[in-house]
Protein backbone atom coordinates (compact mmCIF):
# COMPACT_ATOMS: atom_id res chain seq x y z
CA UNK A 1 0.00 0.00 0.00
CA UNK A 2 1.04 3.42 -0.50
CA UNK A 3 2.76 4.74 2.33
CA UNK A 4 1.43 8.23 3.85
CA UNK A 5 2.39 10.24 6.70
CA UNK A 6 -1.06 11.24 8.30
CA UNK A 7 -1.11 12.33 11.38
CA UNK A 8 -4.63 12.09 13.92
CA UNK A 9 -6.07 15.64 14.13
CA UNK A 10 -7.91 15.41 17.26
CA UNK A 11 -7.43 18.16 19.68
CA UNK A 12 -7.01 20.31 17.09
CA UNK A 13 -8.27 24.30 17.56
CA UNK A 14 -11.69 24.05 15.47
CA UNK A 15 -12.71 27.54 16.32
CA UNK A 16 -11.47 30.65 14.21
CA UNK A 17 -9.21 31.64 17.18
CA UNK A 18 -8.48 35.57 16.55
CA UNK A 19 -5.10 37.31 16.81
CA UNK A 20 -5.24 40.79 18.53
CA UNK A 21 -4.63 42.45 15.82
CA UNK A 22 -7.57 40.84 13.79
CA UNK A 23 -9.89 40.83 17.02
CA UNK A 24 -9.97 44.58 16.90
CA UNK A 25 -11.08 44.45 13.24
CA UNK A 26 -13.72 42.18 13.99
CA UNK A 27 -16.84 43.87 14.29
CA UNK A 28 -15.94 46.18 11.41
CA UNK A 29 -15.73 43.28 9.51
CA UNK A 30 -19.22 42.07 10.39
CA UNK A 31 -20.31 45.88 10.09
CA UNK A 32 -18.87 45.96 6.67
CA UNK A 33 -20.44 42.49 5.67
CA UNK A 34 -23.34 44.51 4.61
CA UNK A 35 -21.50 46.47 2.23
CA UNK A 36 -19.46 43.99 1.23
CA UNK A 37 -21.17 42.69 -1.92
CA UNK A 38 -21.35 46.78 -3.63
CA UNK A 39 -17.88 47.68 -2.51
CA UNK A 40 -16.00 44.01 -2.94
CA UNK A 41 -18.08 42.30 -5.84
CA UNK A 42 -16.93 43.62 -9.18
CA UNK A 43 -13.82 44.69 -7.69
CA UNK A 44 -11.65 45.08 -10.43
CA UNK A 45 -15.11 47.02 -12.11
CA UNK A 46 -15.04 49.59 -9.61
CA UNK A 47 -11.61 49.82 -8.54
CA UNK A 48 -12.48 49.50 -5.17
CA UNK A 49 -12.45 46.79 -2.19
CA UNK A 50 -13.37 46.77 0.89
CA UNK A 51 -10.99 48.70 3.88
CA UNK A 52 -10.01 46.64 6.65
CA UNK A 53 -8.42 48.04 10.09
CA UNK A 54 -4.35 47.40 9.31
CA UNK A 55 -4.86 43.33 10.05
CA UNK A 56 -1.93 41.42 9.82
CA UNK A 57 -2.45 38.13 8.87
CA UNK A 58 -0.08 35.02 8.87
CA UNK A 59 0.38 33.11 6.32
CA UNK A 60 2.43 29.75 5.55
CA UNK A 61 3.93 29.05 2.34
CA UNK A 62 4.40 25.73 2.80
CA UNK A 63 7.45 25.17 0.15
CA UNK A 64 10.28 23.53 0.75
CA UNK A 65 13.07 25.90 0.09
CA UNK A 66 10.38 28.51 -1.09
CA UNK A 67 11.77 31.60 -2.07
CA UNK A 68 13.92 34.52 -0.57
CA UNK A 69 11.18 37.21 1.57
CA UNK A 70 12.41 40.89 1.65
CA UNK A 71 13.42 41.63 4.71
CA UNK A 72 10.66 43.93 5.74
CA UNK A 73 7.39 41.82 4.96
CA UNK A 74 5.73 44.44 6.68
CA UNK A 75 6.57 47.74 5.00
CA UNK A 76 8.41 47.37 1.73
CA UNK A 77 7.46 48.88 -1.09
CA UNK A 78 4.63 46.99 -2.28
CA UNK A 79 3.03 45.57 1.04
CA UNK A 80 3.07 49.52 1.86
CA UNK A 81 0.66 50.48 -1.25
CA UNK A 82 -1.32 47.00 -1.06
CA UNK A 83 -2.01 47.87 2.79
CA UNK A 84 -3.12 51.75 1.67
CA UNK A 85 -5.50 50.37 -0.26
CA UNK A 86 -7.13 47.59 1.58
CA UNK A 87 -5.84 47.96 5.09
CA UNK A 88 -4.27 43.89 4.46
CA UNK A 89 -0.94 42.78 5.03
CA UNK A 90 0.06 39.05 4.45
CA UNK A 91 3.54 38.38 6.50
CA UNK A 92 4.83 35.15 5.06
CA UNK A 93 6.80 32.55 6.59
CA UNK A 94 8.42 30.17 4.83
CA UNK A 95 9.88 26.19 5.42
CA UNK A 96 13.08 23.99 5.05
CA UNK A 97 11.65 20.84 5.52
CA UNK A 98 9.20 18.37 4.15
CA UNK A 99 5.97 19.94 2.96
CA UNK A 100 3.80 16.98 3.94
CA UNK A 101 5.28 16.81 7.36
CA UNK A 102 5.06 20.81 8.03
CA UNK A 103 1.51 20.30 6.35
CA UNK A 104 0.98 17.63 9.50
CA UNK A 105 2.59 19.47 12.18
CA UNK A 106 0.07 22.28 11.26
CA UNK A 107 -3.14 20.28 11.62
CA UNK A 108 -1.81 18.26 14.89
CA UNK A 109 -1.08 20.95 16.74
CA UNK A 110 -4.09 23.74 15.98
CA UNK A 111 -1.61 26.46 16.01
CA UNK A 112 -2.31 27.13 12.68
CA UNK A 113 -1.59 30.30 9.71
CA UNK A 114 -4.62 31.70 8.50
CA UNK A 115 -3.45 31.47 5.22
CA UNK A 116 -1.01 28.13 3.76
CA UNK A 117 0.18 28.16 0.11
CA UNK A 118 1.05 24.41 -0.60
CA UNK A 119 1.12 21.89 -3.24
CA UNK A 120 -2.18 20.18 -3.89
CA UNK A 121 -0.99 17.82 -7.02
CA UNK A 122 -4.18 15.70 -6.59
CA UNK A 123 -4.60 11.98 -6.53
CA UNK A 124 -2.78 9.97 -4.13
CA UNK A 125 0.00 12.80 -3.25
CA UNK A 126 1.20 13.08 0.06
CA UNK A 127 0.78 16.98 0.66
CA UNK A 128 -3.01 16.53 -1.06
CA UNK A 129 -4.20 13.89 1.30
CA UNK A 130 -3.44 15.81 4.22
CA UNK A 131 -5.45 18.80 3.22
CA UNK A 132 -8.11 16.28 2.11
CA UNK A 133 -8.28 14.88 5.46
CA UNK A 134 -8.33 18.13 7.16
CA UNK A 135 -10.71 19.66 4.99
CA UNK A 136 -12.88 15.86 5.87
CA UNK A 137 -13.00 16.89 9.17
CA UNK A 138 -13.56 20.84 9.40
CA UNK A 139 -10.28 22.13 9.99
CA UNK A 140 -10.27 24.22 6.99
CA UNK A 141 -12.88 27.17 6.12
CA UNK A 142 -15.55 26.79 2.97
CA UNK A 143 -14.98 29.25 0.18
CA UNK A 144 -18.76 28.89 -1.50
CA UNK A 145 -20.46 31.83 0.58
CA UNK A 146 -17.69 34.20 -0.48
CA UNK A 147 -16.09 33.42 -3.80
CA UNK A 148 -18.80 34.93 -5.75
CA UNK A 149 -18.59 37.93 -4.28
CA UNK A 150 -14.58 38.80 -5.91
CA UNK A 151 -14.10 39.22 -9.06
CA UNK A 152 -10.77 38.31 -9.79
CA UNK A 153 -11.24 34.59 -7.87
CA UNK A 154 -14.92 33.14 -8.74
CA UNK A 155 -13.21 31.50 -12.42
CA UNK A 156 -10.52 29.73 -10.44
CA UNK A 157 -13.24 26.38 -10.54
CA UNK A 158 -13.79 26.68 -13.78
CA UNK A 159 -13.10 23.84 -16.47
CA UNK A 160 -10.01 25.14 -18.93
CA UNK A 161 -8.84 26.98 -15.39
CA UNK A 162 -8.24 23.85 -13.97
CA UNK A 163 -9.26 20.26 -15.37
CA UNK A 164 -12.78 18.49 -14.97
CA UNK A 165 -11.02 15.46 -13.50
CA UNK A 166 -9.05 17.90 -11.08
CA UNK A 167 -12.14 19.43 -10.42
CA UNK A 168 -14.01 16.01 -10.06
CA UNK A 169 -11.87 14.39 -8.28
CA UNK A 170 -9.79 16.51 -6.42
CA UNK A 171 -11.38 20.19 -5.98
CA UNK A 172 -14.92 18.38 -5.33
CA UNK A 173 -13.68 15.52 -2.84
CA UNK A 174 -16.31 13.31 -1.72
CA UNK A 175 -14.91 13.95 1.46
CA UNK A 176 -15.84 17.51 1.46
CA UNK A 177 -19.53 16.81 1.37
CA UNK A 178 -20.52 19.52 -1.63
CA UNK A 179 -17.74 22.35 -0.45
CA UNK A 180 -15.18 23.62 -1.76
CA UNK A 181 -12.16 24.78 0.29
CA UNK A 182 -9.49 24.99 -1.98
CA UNK A 183 -8.75 28.01 -3.80
CA UNK A 184 -6.21 26.38 -6.90
CA UNK A 185 -3.62 28.83 -7.69
CA UNK A 186 -0.72 29.01 -10.45
CA UNK A 187 -3.39 28.34 -13.15
CA UNK A 188 -3.64 30.04 -16.85
CA UNK A 189 -6.83 32.04 -17.72
CA UNK A 190 -6.20 31.88 -21.28
CA UNK A 191 -3.71 29.36 -23.83
CA UNK A 192 -1.16 32.89 -24.47
CA UNK A 193 -0.37 32.30 -21.10
CA UNK A 194 0.36 29.11 -20.61
CA UNK A 195 3.68 28.83 -19.54
CA UNK A 196 5.97 26.82 -22.88
CA UNK A 197 9.08 24.69 -21.63
CA UNK A 198 10.32 24.63 -25.55
CA UNK A 199 11.23 20.79 -24.24
CA UNK A 200 12.85 19.38 -27.58
CA UNK A 201 16.21 17.73 -29.06
CA UNK A 202 18.86 21.04 -29.99
CA UNK A 203 22.08 20.62 -31.33
CA UNK A 204 25.16 23.23 -31.73
CA UNK A 205 24.71 25.44 -34.71
CA UNK A 206 27.67 24.58 -36.42
CA UNK A 207 27.31 20.99 -36.73
CA UNK A 208 24.98 20.82 -39.41
CA UNK A 209 27.29 22.22 -42.04
CA UNK A 210 30.01 19.58 -40.98
CA UNK A 211 28.19 16.52 -41.14
CA UNK A 212 26.58 17.61 -44.28
CA UNK A 213 22.92 17.41 -42.67
CA UNK A 214 20.06 20.14 -42.60
CA UNK A 215 17.89 20.32 -39.25
CA UNK A 216 14.89 20.23 -40.71
CA UNK A 217 15.60 16.97 -42.31
CA UNK A 218 16.17 15.28 -39.48
CA UNK A 219 12.62 14.46 -37.99
CA UNK A 220 12.45 10.40 -37.21
CA UNK A 221 14.41 8.01 -35.33
CA UNK A 222 15.88 6.91 -38.25
CA UNK A 223 17.16 10.22 -39.44
CA UNK A 224 17.91 11.15 -35.66
CA UNK A 225 20.27 7.83 -35.43
CA UNK A 226 21.72 8.98 -38.67
CA UNK A 227 22.44 12.08 -37.56
CA UNK A 228 23.83 11.18 -33.85
CA UNK A 229 26.30 8.55 -36.26
CA UNK A 230 27.57 11.27 -38.34
CA UNK A 231 28.45 13.45 -35.62
CA UNK A 232 30.37 10.71 -33.69
CA UNK A 233 32.31 10.24 -37.25
CA UNK A 234 33.20 13.35 -37.74
CA UNK A 235 35.16 14.01 -34.74
CA UNK A 236 34.17 17.44 -34.03
CA UNK A 237 35.97 19.36 -30.56
CA UNK A 238 34.52 21.40 -28.19
CA UNK A 239 35.55 25.10 -27.64
CA UNK A 240 38.46 24.16 -26.16
CA UNK A 241 39.18 21.22 -28.80
CA UNK A 242 38.40 18.81 -26.72
CA UNK A 243 36.50 15.35 -28.05
CA UNK A 244 32.68 15.90 -27.91
CA UNK A 245 30.19 13.26 -27.07
CA UNK A 246 26.98 13.24 -29.80
CA UNK A 247 24.35 13.57 -27.60
CA UNK A 248 23.11 13.66 -23.54
CA UNK A 249 20.98 15.63 -21.18
CA UNK A 250 20.98 17.48 -17.74
CA UNK A 251 20.40 16.19 -14.63
CA UNK A 252 19.88 13.11 -13.99
CA UNK A 253 19.14 12.37 -17.86
CA UNK A 254 15.92 14.55 -17.86
CA UNK A 255 15.36 14.37 -20.23
CA UNK A 256 16.37 11.37 -22.41
CA UNK A 257 12.94 11.04 -23.41
CA UNK A 258 13.23 13.51 -25.50
CA UNK A 259 15.09 11.43 -28.52
CA UNK A 260 12.22 9.18 -28.32
CA UNK A 261 9.61 11.25 -29.60
CA UNK A 262 9.19 8.65 -32.86
CA UNK A 263 8.12 6.13 -30.67
CA UNK A 264 4.91 7.75 -29.14
CA UNK A 265 2.02 10.12 -29.69
CA UNK A 266 0.88 13.70 -28.48
CA UNK A 267 -0.93 13.19 -25.00
CA UNK A 268 -1.44 13.89 -21.60
CA UNK A 269 -0.78 10.37 -20.05
CA UNK A 270 0.94 7.32 -20.13
CA UNK A 271 -2.17 5.39 -20.98
CA UNK A 272 -3.09 5.15 -25.24
CA UNK A 273 -6.01 3.58 -27.03
CA UNK A 274 -4.85 1.31 -29.51
CA UNK A 275 -6.35 0.41 -33.44
CA UNK A 276 -9.51 -0.86 -31.75
CA UNK A 277 -10.09 1.35 -29.14
CA UNK A 278 -8.98 -0.73 -26.09
CA UNK A 279 -7.08 1.71 -23.46
CA UNK A 280 -3.16 0.18 -22.73
CA UNK A 281 -0.45 1.39 -20.65
CA UNK A 282 2.28 2.73 -22.59
CA UNK A 283 5.11 0.46 -20.65
CA UNK A 284 3.15 -2.57 -21.61
CA UNK A 285 3.15 -1.62 -24.92
CA UNK A 286 5.90 -2.96 -28.13
CA UNK A 287 6.51 0.72 -28.56
CA UNK A 288 7.75 1.26 -24.93
CA UNK A 289 10.50 -1.98 -25.64
CA UNK A 290 11.01 0.04 -29.50
CA UNK A 291 12.11 2.94 -27.55
CA UNK A 292 14.21 1.49 -25.19
CA UNK A 293 16.12 -0.70 -27.29
CA UNK A 294 16.58 2.73 -29.30
CA UNK A 295 18.14 4.26 -26.28
CA UNK A 296 20.12 0.70 -25.98
CA UNK A 297 21.63 1.14 -29.75
CA UNK A 298 22.83 4.90 -28.91
CA UNK A 299 24.49 4.05 -25.30
CA UNK A 300 25.86 0.66 -27.09
CA UNK A 301 27.34 2.22 -29.90
CA UNK A 302 28.69 5.86 -28.15
CA UNK A 303 26.30 8.00 -29.41
CA UNK A 304 24.82 9.07 -25.72
CA UNK A 305 26.89 10.21 -22.83
CA UNK A 306 27.14 7.46 -20.58
CA UNK A 307 26.92 9.68 -17.01
CA UNK A 308 23.84 11.11 -18.45
CA UNK A 309 21.48 9.39 -16.22
CA UNK A 310 23.90 10.36 -13.03
CA UNK A 311 24.62 13.67 -14.31
CA UNK A 312 24.62 16.85 -12.31
CA UNK A 313 23.26 19.94 -14.02
CA UNK A 314 26.61 21.49 -12.86
CA UNK A 315 28.48 19.32 -14.63
CA UNK A 316 25.85 19.37 -18.02
CA UNK A 317 26.20 23.47 -17.44
CA UNK A 318 29.84 22.66 -18.31
CA UNK A 319 29.60 20.36 -20.88
CA UNK A 320 26.73 22.15 -23.02
CA UNK A 321 28.18 25.60 -22.18
CA UNK A 322 31.39 24.18 -24.05
CA UNK A 323 29.85 22.77 -26.80
CA UNK A 324 31.41 19.17 -25.71
CA UNK A 325 27.71 17.77 -25.65
CA UNK A 326 26.74 18.42 -29.64
CA UNK A 327 23.36 18.05 -28.69
CA UNK A 328 20.76 17.90 -25.96
CA UNK A 329 17.53 16.94 -24.47
CA UNK A 330 15.92 19.16 -22.53
CA UNK A 331 14.23 22.49 -22.01
CA UNK A 332 15.84 24.86 -24.67
CA UNK A 333 16.32 27.65 -21.99
CA UNK A 334 18.64 25.02 -20.14
CA UNK A 335 21.08 25.23 -22.98
CA UNK A 336 20.99 28.90 -23.73
CA UNK A 337 21.63 29.74 -20.14
CA UNK A 338 24.78 27.30 -20.11
CA UNK A 339 26.38 28.99 -22.86
CA UNK A 340 25.60 32.22 -21.65
CA UNK A 341 27.80 31.36 -18.53
CA UNK A 342 30.29 30.09 -20.09
CA UNK A 343 30.65 32.82 -23.22
CA UNK A 344 30.17 30.29 -25.52
CA UNK A 345 27.20 32.06 -26.61
CA UNK A 346 28.47 35.53 -27.36
CA UNK A 347 32.22 34.39 -28.41
CA UNK A 348 31.25 31.65 -30.26
CA UNK A 349 27.70 32.53 -31.86
CA UNK A 350 27.87 29.70 -34.71
CA UNK A 351 28.04 27.12 -31.61
CA UNK A 352 24.76 28.81 -30.55
CA UNK A 353 21.96 25.43 -30.08
CA UNK A 354 19.25 25.26 -32.52
CA UNK A 355 16.19 22.93 -33.08
CA UNK A 356 17.01 18.95 -33.99
CA UNK A 357 13.43 18.93 -36.42
CA UNK A 358 11.41 19.25 -35.10
CA UNK A 359 10.99 15.96 -34.59
CA UNK A 360 7.85 14.19 -34.85
CA UNK A 361 5.64 11.82 -33.57
CA UNK A 362 5.11 8.21 -34.46
CA UNK A 363 2.43 9.10 -36.67
CA UNK A 364 4.37 12.17 -38.37
CA UNK A 365 2.35 14.79 -36.27
CA UNK A 366 4.85 17.84 -35.32
CA UNK A 367 5.83 17.52 -31.65
CA UNK A 368 4.30 19.61 -29.28
CA UNK A 369 3.63 20.69 -25.88
CA UNK A 370 0.61 18.68 -24.60
CA UNK A 371 -1.39 20.90 -22.07
CA UNK A 372 -5.06 19.62 -20.82
CA UNK A 373 -7.74 21.88 -20.93
CA UNK A 374 -7.15 23.37 -17.41
CA UNK A 375 -4.45 22.71 -14.86
CA UNK A 376 -4.70 19.22 -13.67
CA UNK A 377 -2.72 19.34 -10.33
CA UNK A 378 -1.75 22.85 -8.92
CA UNK A 379 -0.67 24.98 -6.14
CA UNK A 380 -3.00 26.12 -3.34
CA UNK A 381 -4.43 28.50 -0.99
CA UNK A 382 -6.28 27.05 2.08
CA UNK A 383 -7.46 28.96 4.95
CA UNK A 384 -7.64 26.54 8.27
CA UNK A 385 -10.12 27.49 10.80
CA UNK A 386 -7.75 29.32 12.93
CA UNK A 387 -8.23 32.62 9.96
CA UNK A 388 -9.62 35.58 12.45
CA UNK A 389 -10.77 37.01 8.99
CA UNK A 390 -11.86 34.84 5.69
CA UNK A 391 -13.13 38.13 3.69
CA UNK A 392 -9.87 40.13 4.97
CA UNK A 393 -7.60 37.26 3.03
CA UNK A 394 -9.98 36.74 0.01
CA UNK A 395 -9.77 40.38 -0.33
CA UNK A 396 -6.07 40.60 -0.59
CA UNK A 397 -5.94 37.72 -3.22
CA UNK A 398 -8.37 39.06 -5.11
CA UNK A 399 -6.81 42.72 -4.92
CA UNK A 400 -3.43 40.81 -6.15
CA UNK A 401 -5.39 39.36 -9.03
CA UNK A 402 -6.45 42.36 -10.31
CA UNK A 403 -4.86 44.13 -13.27
CA UNK A 404 -4.19 47.24 -10.72
CA UNK A 405 -2.71 44.60 -8.16
CA UNK A 406 -0.85 42.73 -10.93
CA UNK A 407 0.51 45.70 -11.91
CA UNK A 408 1.39 46.48 -8.78
CA UNK A 409 3.08 42.76 -7.56
CA UNK A 410 4.62 42.33 -10.63
CA UNK A 411 6.17 45.30 -11.84
CA UNK A 412 6.18 47.90 -8.92
CA UNK A 413 5.68 51.72 -9.09
CA UNK A 414 5.29 53.74 -12.62
CA UNK A 415 8.17 55.51 -12.91
CA UNK A 416 10.82 54.18 -10.73
CA UNK A 417 10.58 50.51 -11.78
CA UNK A 418 8.64 50.77 -15.07
CA UNK A 419 6.95 52.78 -17.96
CA UNK A 420 3.81 52.31 -19.68
CA UNK A 421 5.09 51.88 -23.19
CA UNK A 422 2.26 51.44 -25.73
CA UNK A 423 -0.52 50.96 -23.09
CA UNK A 424 1.90 48.05 -21.31
CA UNK A 425 3.88 48.83 -18.49
CA UNK A 426 7.79 47.80 -19.48
CA UNK A 427 10.67 47.46 -17.35
CA UNK A 428 12.99 50.16 -16.59
CA UNK A 429 16.03 49.62 -19.19
CA UNK A 430 18.55 49.92 -16.82
CA UNK A 431 16.70 46.66 -15.27
CA UNK A 432 16.39 44.69 -18.23
CA UNK A 433 20.25 45.06 -19.50
CA UNK A 434 21.00 43.63 -15.91
CA UNK A 435 18.49 40.67 -16.51
CA UNK A 436 19.95 40.18 -19.79
CA UNK A 437 23.30 39.98 -18.65
CA UNK A 438 22.57 37.44 -16.06
CA UNK A 439 22.67 39.97 -12.78
CA UNK A 440 20.70 37.95 -10.58
CA UNK A 441 21.20 40.51 -7.59
CA UNK A 442 18.63 42.35 -9.39
CA UNK A 443 15.98 40.14 -8.98
CA UNK A 444 17.24 40.38 -5.23
CA UNK A 445 16.94 44.39 -5.04
CA UNK A 446 13.52 44.03 -6.49
CA UNK A 447 12.22 41.73 -3.84
CA UNK A 448 13.16 43.73 -1.63
CA UNK A 449 10.34 46.19 -2.70
CA UNK A 450 8.32 43.59 -2.78
CA UNK A 451 8.09 42.84 -5.93
CA UNK A 452 7.30 39.08 -7.18
CA UNK A 453 7.01 38.02 -3.68
CA UNK A 454 2.77 37.53 -4.48
CA UNK A 455 3.97 35.36 -7.71
CA UNK A 456 2.19 32.65 -5.75
CA UNK A 457 -1.08 33.79 -5.74
CA UNK A 458 -1.91 34.41 -9.20
CA UNK A 459 -5.21 32.46 -10.35
CA UNK A 460 -6.22 32.47 -14.22
CA UNK A 461 -3.31 33.99 -15.06
CA UNK A 462 -3.95 36.50 -18.43
CA UNK A 463 -0.76 38.47 -18.29
CA UNK A 464 -0.46 38.57 -21.97
CA UNK A 465 -4.04 39.89 -22.05
CA UNK A 466 -3.46 42.32 -19.35
CA UNK A 467 0.54 43.17 -19.85
CA UNK A 468 1.30 41.88 -23.51
CA UNK A 469 4.52 39.41 -22.12
CA UNK A 470 3.72 36.02 -19.60
CA UNK A 471 6.29 37.98 -17.43
CA UNK A 472 7.85 41.34 -16.63
CA UNK A 473 10.62 41.78 -18.71
CA UNK A 474 9.74 38.73 -21.24
CA UNK A 475 8.61 40.88 -24.32
CA UNK A 476 12.28 42.41 -24.05
CA UNK A 477 14.35 40.22 -22.72
CA UNK A 478 12.64 36.89 -24.56
CA UNK A 479 15.22 34.83 -26.87
CA UNK A 480 14.53 35.16 -30.79
CA UNK A 481 15.71 31.10 -31.39
CA UNK A 482 13.46 29.98 -28.59
CA UNK A 483 10.93 32.19 -29.13
CA UNK A 484 10.58 30.11 -32.88
CA UNK A 485 10.62 26.94 -31.63
CA UNK A 486 7.84 27.84 -29.47
CA UNK A 487 5.62 28.55 -32.69
CA UNK A 488 7.35 25.40 -34.38
CA UNK A 489 6.01 23.36 -31.53
CA UNK A 490 3.06 24.39 -30.11
CA UNK A 491 1.07 24.31 -26.92
CA UNK A 492 -1.52 21.78 -28.05
CA UNK A 493 -5.11 21.98 -25.94
CA UNK A 494 -6.04 18.35 -25.57
CA UNK A 495 -9.67 19.12 -24.12
CA UNK A 496 -11.62 15.96 -22.39
CA UNK A 497 -11.44 13.63 -18.83
CA UNK A 498 -7.56 12.49 -19.03
CA UNK A 499 -8.57 8.86 -18.61
CA UNK A 500 -5.94 7.94 -16.06
CA UNK A 501 -8.30 9.83 -13.99
CA UNK A 502 -11.21 7.33 -14.55
CA UNK A 503 -10.40 4.41 -12.53
CA UNK A 504 -9.40 6.19 -9.45
CA UNK A 505 -12.06 4.75 -7.40
CA UNK A 506 -10.40 0.61 -8.20
CA UNK A 507 -10.95 -1.33 -4.79
CA UNK A 508 -7.10 -2.04 -5.21
CA UNK A 509 -5.52 1.39 -6.69
CA UNK A 510 -2.88 1.50 -3.31
CA UNK A 511 -1.53 -1.71 -4.60
CA UNK A 512 -1.52 -0.99 -8.16
CA UNK A 513 -0.16 2.42 -7.60
CA UNK A 514 2.76 0.66 -5.48
CA UNK A 515 3.49 -1.17 -8.31
CA UNK A 516 2.86 0.64 -11.68
CA UNK A 517 3.11 4.63 -10.80
CA UNK A 518 5.13 4.80 -7.26
CA UNK A 519 9.00 4.59 -7.01
CA UNK A 520 11.75 4.17 -9.34
CA UNK A 521 11.63 0.13 -9.88
CA UNK A 522 10.30 1.35 -13.80
CA UNK A 523 13.16 3.86 -14.64
CA UNK A 524 15.71 1.48 -12.44
CA UNK A 525 15.06 -1.64 -15.44
CA UNK A 526 14.63 0.78 -18.37
CA UNK A 527 17.96 2.37 -17.50
CA UNK A 528 19.14 -1.34 -16.55
CA UNK A 529 18.34 -2.74 -20.14
CA UNK A 530 19.87 0.61 -21.32
CA UNK A 531 23.92 -0.43 -20.35
CA UNK A 532 22.48 -4.18 -20.75
CA UNK A 533 25.64 -5.84 -22.85
CA UNK A 534 23.57 -7.17 -25.71
CA UNK A 535 20.03 -6.42 -27.52
CA UNK A 536 19.04 -9.52 -26.75
CA UNK A 537 19.77 -8.94 -22.89
CA UNK A 538 18.05 -5.46 -23.06
CA UNK A 539 14.99 -7.31 -24.50
CA UNK A 540 14.99 -9.56 -21.55
CA UNK A 541 14.76 -7.08 -18.84
CA UNK A 542 12.38 -4.94 -20.76
CA UNK A 543 10.16 -7.68 -21.04
CA UNK A 544 10.64 -9.14 -17.83
CA UNK A 545 9.34 -5.84 -16.07
CA UNK A 546 6.46 -6.23 -18.27
CA UNK A 547 5.81 -9.40 -16.97
CA UNK A 548 6.11 -8.02 -13.62
CA UNK A 549 3.08 -5.40 -13.95
CA UNK A 550 0.87 -8.21 -15.92
CA UNK A 551 1.54 -10.58 -12.92
CA UNK A 552 2.50 -8.62 -9.54
CA UNK A 553 -0.07 -9.31 -6.40
CA UNK A 554 -1.87 -11.95 -8.55
CA UNK A 555 -2.10 -9.81 -11.37
CA UNK A 556 -4.26 -6.74 -9.80
CA UNK A 557 -2.57 -4.76 -12.22
CA UNK A 558 -4.45 -6.10 -15.57
CA UNK A 559 -7.69 -6.08 -13.25
CA UNK A 560 -7.34 -2.55 -13.35
CA UNK A 561 -6.49 -1.94 -16.24
CA UNK A 562 -10.20 -4.31 -17.23
CA UNK A 563 -12.01 -1.62 -15.05
CA UNK A 564 -10.37 1.63 -16.55
CA UNK A 565 -11.21 0.42 -19.94
CA UNK A 566 -14.61 -0.32 -18.14
CA UNK A 567 -14.83 3.29 -16.75
CA UNK A 568 -13.83 4.98 -19.94
CA UNK A 569 -16.37 3.14 -22.10
CA UNK A 570 -19.35 5.00 -19.63
CA UNK A 571 -17.70 8.64 -20.99
CA UNK A 572 -17.31 10.15 -24.22
CA UNK A 573 -14.91 12.67 -23.16
CA UNK A 574 -11.96 10.74 -22.51
CA UNK A 575 -8.20 11.35 -23.73
CA UNK A 576 -4.83 9.91 -23.01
Amino acid sequence: MASMVLTSFAGCNSGGGETSSAAESTAESTAAESTAESTAEGGEASGEWEKFDNITMKVLNCWNGGFKNPSDLQNNVVAAKIRDKIGVTFEIEGIMMSETEKLNMEFASGDMHEVIYAPYWGGDGGETQVIKQAGSEGRLLALDDDINDFANLKDAWQVGVVSQAFLENDLEYDGFGGKHYILPTGTPGEEESITHWAYGVFARGDVFDKVGMKSEDICTPDELYNFLKALKDANITDVNGNATIPAGTFHNGWSYQQYLTGFTEPGLTNFKQNEEGVWEYYPLTDDWIESSLFMWKLVNEGLFDVEAFKITDAQANEKVGNGTMLTFGAQYGTGVTATKQTGLWSQNTDMRYMPVGPLEYKDGTTYVQAEGDGRNGTPCAIFPTTCSNLRAALTFIDYVNSEEGRLLTGYGVEGEDYTMVDGYPRLNEDTLERMAAGDDTVNDERRERGIGVYNSQIIADKAMSMFGEVSPGAADSADADIEAYKKESPVQIFKGYAVDKVALDFEGYDQVSEIAFEGTKQEDERQKAFFASTEEEARAILEAYQEYLRTEDNGIFMDYMEYLNEKAAERDDCVG
